[in-house]
């Protein structure tokens, strides 16, 4: 959730648990709840270490409370039956954070920054946890360059790479991007970086953005706010060819998102980057949207239709959560109702296989 500001109000979401069962006949909900988090988060870091889903820090306190943000690790096994699973805690963090850039690849987990306090001030700390040790410990990386410190980032792994795109500083959003190189411990930029292999800069400063990559190594970047709040929400989706990843390289528009927004849970899906609520001027979203890269040509095909596809609404609105994708499934932790301190425990589980695209609308499209 971006910087809002102090409210008061707190919504439930018990009642997304008290509707009338579907009929047997009827198509299974594409939305479902998993099992509640052991604690209420709010803007925690989530990733997807093979099959367990990993959440870690955020506040887990609301406003009136405190705002406490919390250093645990809590994992579900995503794999086991519904009746099986259950949350488990892996070793603290380290750092008491928001806003978190959290990654995995094989079995380590990377904590790449995060915004700190209340104030939500930059941090550049990293470190990673190894979870096939057998007494697993966070352990310090090289820490993020001095002034390109953040939260809120798209976070892409493409190992031994994992990019850095945009993000929230303490005072400014952020056109910047960089990556960390896990076989080096090094950052680029950086001094063990050549000068033609930086990223160039996004178009235009954005936090909370959305990010995937395309199979062909093409970095995407989708939507996002243009400042430090929700008040600027954007729509832009820009793509990073392999061959402009460098100095003088340069960001290609692409079709815009049909609804500006930052903030959204987000996870890539049967080649499509899904988009679920987030946050724009002063209202959560329960919108969800679906973004298919092979549809956006260069120019754009209107036979093709649009790239674009509306999917089955949130059972609630959501902002202040991120999303991960396992399988065929999106897992959205967390968040709050409306852009609130008030964060929640709940697990929202969407299943493309179970989404009727049948009635899903192209948007865009005659």
């Amino acid at each position: 959730m971006s910087r809002t500001g102090p409210f008061l109000a707190a919504v439930a979401l018990s009642a997304c648990g008290s509707s009338t069962a579907a009929p047997p006949d009827a198509p299974p909900p594409a939305w479902t709840l998993g099992p509640p988090l052991p604690g209420r988060r709010l803007e925690p870091g989530v990733t997807a270490l093979g099959d367990q889903l990993v959440v870690l820090g955020g506040f887990d306190t609301g406003l009136t409370e405190g705002l406490h943000i919390t250093t645990e690790v809590d994992v579900l096994d995503t794999a086991l039956g519904s009746a099986d699973q259950k949350w488990t805690p892996l070793p603290e963090s380290p750092r008491a954070w928001t806003h978190i850039q959290l990654a995995a690849s094989g079995s380590i987990l990377y904590l790449l920054g995060g915004l700190s306090g209340a104030d939500y001030v930059a941090a550049g700390d990293a470190f990673a946890l190894n979870t096939a040790d057998a007494g697993p410990a966070w352990t310090p990386l090289a820490p993020l360059p001095t002034g390109r410190e953040r939260g809120s980032a798209a976070v892409i792994v493409a190992a031994p790479r994992i990019y850095l795109l945009g993000g929230a500083g303490t005072n400014v959003a952020l056109a910047t991007n960089l990556y960390y190189d896990i076989v080096m411990n090094a950052w680029c930029p950086g001094p063990a970086c050549p000068a033609d292999q930086q990223l160039p800069d996004l178009p235009a400063a954005r936090s909370h953005p959305a990010g995937t990559r395309l199979a062909d190594g093409t970095l995407v970047l989708v939507g996002g706010l243009a400042t430090l709040d929700s008040t600027q929400p954007e729509a832009d989706v820009w793509w990073l060819p392999v061959d402009q990843q460098n100095a003088a390289g340069h960001w290609v528009t692409k079709t815009p998102m049909p609804r500006a927004r930052g903030g959204c849970a987000s996870g890539q899906l049967g080649g499509r980057l899904v988009c679920a609520g987030g946050e724009a001027g002063a209202a959560a979203l329960h919108v969800v949207e679906a973004y298919e890269p092979a549809l956006d040509g260069t120019p754009p095909d209107p036979a093709l239709g649009s790239p674009w596809t509306e999917l089955p609404d949130l059972p609630r609105a959501r902002a202040g959560a991120q999303g991960t994708a396992i399988g065929q499934r999106l897992f959205v932790p967390g968040g709050a109702e409306e852009l609130q301190y008030v964060p929640l425990d709940t697990l929202l589980v969407f299943d493309l296989l179970d989404a009727d695209t049948g009635s899903a609308a192209k948007l865009g499209s005659p």
